[in-house]
């Protein structure tokens, strides 16, 4: 009977070694494998910065650009103190436990990353106000969009807001004093990680992304600008 159970559990850890592989291998190649290959920058776009914090990635937007004022659904009034509501926002999508307790990958809890790996409709939007954001190689990269470009981000980024009776997003407290908490809608899962959905936006707006980057690593390799081809 003991060697049967061995059996099974040495067939069991074999088949869990097994999935993890084929998922990390499908992350590599869905990670270098383009989405929207032949895109180019606009001159004279609007100039977005995708960030990632080595586990998240975001999208940077100006608050306020002759394309789009955030102010309506992301509040002054909603931040704890008037200085703290700044020139730009970093928006994320992502499971509540992990976002809520994992602001670094040393804070992660088993029973939030079983929860994110099988899947939870429990999601938040998260938004962080900085002001005048700069690029930094490494975790902030520069990507200009047109302004068409930037309407259908803006459109994705929207619907993922849920609304109360009265039409108003619902924050709820971040980290600190500068970043916020808003009640959203999907599902997360293994398939579909904050991650995918950075790229999903970009995707859906047409920008060059990875056709799936559940890692952030996978987002942050395509965030370059590509020159608009010269008129002939």
């Amino acid at each position: 009977m003991a060697t049967f159970r061995v059996k099974w559990l040495t067939r069991i850890l074999a088949g869990l070694v097994a999935v993890i592989a084929l998922y990390l291998v499908a992350a590599l190649f869905g990670s270098i494998i383009a989405a929207n290959p032949y895109w180019k920058s606009t001159d004279g776009g609007v100039i977005l910065f995708i960030e990632t914090n080595g586990l998240h990635t975001g999208i940077i937007m100006p608050v306020y650009s002759d394309v789009h004022d955030w102010r309506e659904l992301i509040r002054p009034e909603h931040v704890e103190s008037p200085i703290g509501y700044r020139s730009h926002i970093l928006v994320g999508w992502g499971h509540e436990g992990v976002y809520r307790n994992t602001e670094y990958w040393q804070d992660l809890r088993f029973k939030d990353a079983a929860s994110a790996i099988f899947g939870s409709d429990d999601v938040l939007l998260h938004v962080y106000h900085l002001n005048y954001p700069q690029a930094y190689p490494h975790y902030r990269r520069p990507i200009t969009v047109s302004e068409a470009e930037y309407l259908l981000i803006i459109e994705a980024i929207k619907d993922r807001f849920v609304l109360d009776a009265s039409g108003q997003t619902i924050p709820s407290p971040g980290y600190g004093k500068d970043d916020l908490f808003y009640k959203a809608r999907g599902h997360y899962n293994a398939f579909y990680t904050c991650n995918n959905w950075t790229s999903d936006v970009l995707g859906q707006a047409g920008i060059r992304t990875g056709i799936w980057t559940p890692f952030q690593g996978g987002v942050m390799r395509w965030v370059r600008d590509v020159p608009p081809t010269p008129p002939l």
